[in-house]
């Protein structure tokens, strides 16, 4: 299970799809300092646990419009700090960039994944490089994992259950090329992933954890590794 809520909002300033995911970053790590909890975790080092969409529906030509109304996801693994985070939003209603229209929020409960399809980049450093297309699939597979299980770890530090593979069974790469996404005047490497998971229990359990959390890196930051998820009904 993880819990999500959806911000409708009014786009400020016609910005490309690139550099919105920053953007939206910002205002909800504004929006958090208006929480003490939030904000002491703002100025940690650990997993904050929630992810953010870009915007939706997305514009044929990549630039979303000023004037019009979108909506963002926002998901975490854990019911309170998605609430503290809804609370925070409806506080904090507009910036330069967005204006509050609605918040909705909710819980999601999956059946048994089969897949799960980033809808925003996937960011996986190596030795503090990007991963590109010419390093092995099975070392981004490997690094995948282990931050999932590093998440899995930080949230359930009584859960004993070890695992003897990756959640993940295989993956495809959807772009030809990395994707440059704009964050603090530099632009980070990512790739659109397909992954298919794995059948048994703490596959699963990790592949939910995900879908809270984030897949790989910069999740909390600019919205990478937001995914969706196919399930057996």
């Amino acid at each position: 299970m993880f819990y999500e809520f959806k911000i409708t909002v009014l786009v400020k300033q016609s910005t490309h799809h690139l550099e919105m995911q920053e953007h939206i970053g910002s205002w909800l790590h504004r929006a958090q300092l208006a929480d003490p909890v939030l904000k002491a975790s703002h100025y940690d080092t650990n997993f904050k646990h929630f992810i953010f969409s870009n915007l939706y529906p997305i514009e044929k030509d990549g630039v979303y419009q000023k004037g019009r109304a979108y909506i963002i996801r926002v998901r975490s693994a854990r019911a309170d700090t998605l609430n503290r985070m809804n609370s925070c939003v409806k506080k904090c209603r507009e910036d330069e960039y967005f204006q509050l229209v609605a918040c909705e929020q909710g819980s999601v409960t999956l059946s048994h994944i089969t897949e799960m399809i980033s809808i925003t980049p996937v960011i996986v450093t190596i030795n503090h490089k990007p991963w590109v297309h010419e390093n092995s699939i099975e070392q981004l597979i490997k690094r995948l994992h282990s931050n999932a299980e590093k998440k899995f770890k930080d949230l359930y530090p009584d859960d004993q259950q070890q695992s003897f593979q990756e959640f993940i069974q295989g993956l495809v790469i959807e772009n030809k090329k990395p994707i440059a996404i704009s964050y603090k005047n530099r632009k980070l490497l990512g790739n659109k992933l397909r992954l298919f998971i794995n059948e048994d229990e703490y596959s699963q359990k990790m592949a939910n954890v995900v879908l809270g959390s984030g897949l790989g890196e910069k999740g909390s930051s600019i919205g990478a590794g937001f995914c969706l998820a196919k399930c057996i009904k």
